[in-house]
């Protein structure tokens, strides 16, 4: 008899203890892969970009997911829209370029015009009884939030998305993320499950013996205490660690920067996260020498030295600092395919001669791309025979966090 998908995870569910990495199918399994797709990753909001990205009317490009392509689109001044790239034909893509300018959507198969606005303009020798009103593009969910682009592939109602984010927005407003601008692009797909890169991602257990260009830019205690989020390591070395936190806020504040954290609970919907803290002493920036690559960001009128991890879900994070940001994008595209894309931004009025590119990348370009290569490595030695899961350290507690909050997304407990 198959297996149903419910069957499929309450089984490996039962199989699951808190403190210990997943069973190897949670990490290979395209039946797992499917399930991850129906209830969590079409069910999120997903950051897709910048709105610099697409400043014109007509300017659009494709954002992949899964098996799915979303064409994001410009509509007008006022106006960005999305839709799932398949004519209501014969279903064939009607944007193949990854990005561009269309003034309307035509699909090259068969020449069916679509309005911006997703409604279907002409189709060619069609009957007589051919309602062109019930044939629009299939809408996907939209928000522009802060100059931040996020999609939802629900075909319900998504989650609320004022309720679930409204509370960033402070911070994002503070950083200038809306008038903010691309200055640079990173890709770095990973032949991995995509919940082998969130992992990795919401520890830092790995980053002295991995990431030495990482560790170079920040003190070696808020790497252990802090270095995947504000709940990620020890309790005594969170406990040492606090201090120093709260006169770094107190004197941030005092500079103009709101202040506060979010440590969402595995029964969220999204596993928002916030921390906000120094970087390491005499260092304005996360650079190699430490000195600013780009003018302050913002509504900073001084730089106060601190950076920000936001977490909007496993999917979707940011790394800012004072003077640039980085868009940091999880998207599983297979079982083992998973897309790694970075973007740096910086201030909107910043001049192409004031920002140093090659600066301003060093630390997150060399960081992601070690990331690429042991999380590879990851996978390749979850595939063996002998693998068996691996019990955590007390550095790696937003890996287990993570975890209920997967086995949650099914209505699944964890066996403790």
């Amino acid at each position: 008899m198959t297996e149903t998908q419910s069957q499929l995870m309450q089984r490996l569910a039962a199989n699951t203890r808190v403190g210990y990495s997943f069973d190897q199918e949670f990490y290979a399994s395209e039946a797992v892969f499917k399930a991850d797709m129906d209830k969590i990753i079409s069910q999120k909001w997903l950051l897709a970009g910048h709105i610099s990205r697409i400043p014109n009317k007509g300017d659009y490009f494709l954002f992949r997911v899964g098996a799915e392509q979303i064409i994001v689109i410009r509509e007008n001044a006022d106006s960005v829209r999305a839709y799932f790239n398949v004519c209501r034909h014969r279903g064939s893509t009607i944007c193949q370029a990854e990005s561009g300018n269309a003034p309307r959507l035509v699909c090259p198969y068969h020449a069916w015009t679509f309005g911006l606005d997703g409604k279907l303009l002409s189709a060619r020798l069609m009957p007589e009884d051919f309602d062109k009103a019930e044939n629009s593009l299939f809408a996907c969910h939209i928000r522009v939030f802060h100059g931040l682009i996020f999609i939802n592939m629900s075909e319900d109602e998504p989650v609320d998305f004022d309720a679930t984010f409204g509370e960033m927005g402070p911070i994002l407003d503070y950083h200038g993320f809306d008038t903010a601008r691309i200055a640079h692009a990173g890709s770095y797909p990973t032949t991995a499950n995509w919940k082998l890169v969130v992992e990795n991602f919401f520890e830092c257990y790995h980053c002295v013996p991995s990431h030495p260009e990482f560790c170079s830019m920040h003190a070696a205690e808020s790497i252990v205490a802090v270095g995947a989020g504000p709940s990620s390591g020890p309790a005594d070395a969170i406990a040492s660690f606090t201090p120093k936190l709260q006169a770094w806020e107190t004197s941030a504040a005092a500079a103009g920067r709101p202040i506060g954290n979010i440590d969402d609970a595995p029964d969220s919907s999204h596993l928002r996260l916030m921390m906000q803290r120094m970087n390491k002493d005499g260092w304005s920036s996360e650079t190699q020498d430490g000195s600013a690559p780009a003018p302050l960001m913002g509504k900073r009128s001084k730089a106060d030295g601190g950076r920000m991890h936001l977490s909007f879900s496993p999917f979707s994070q940011i790394v800012a600092d004072d003077h640039f940001a980085i868009l940091f994008q999880f998207t599983p595209r297979s079982a083992l395919e998973t897309d790694v894309e970075m973007i740096w931004i910086v201030d909107g009025r910043a001049g192409e001669d004031e920002v140093d590119i090659p600066k301003m990348t060093w630390g997150y370009h060399a960081t992601t791309t070690q990331d690429k290569v042991i999380t590879e490595n990851n996978q390749t030695g979850i595939m063996s025979t002998r693998y068996r899961p691996g019990r955590y350290s007390d550095q790696e507690g937003s890996v287990i966090k993570f975890q209920k909050w997967y086995l949650n997304q099914f209505g699944l407990a964890r066996a403790e």
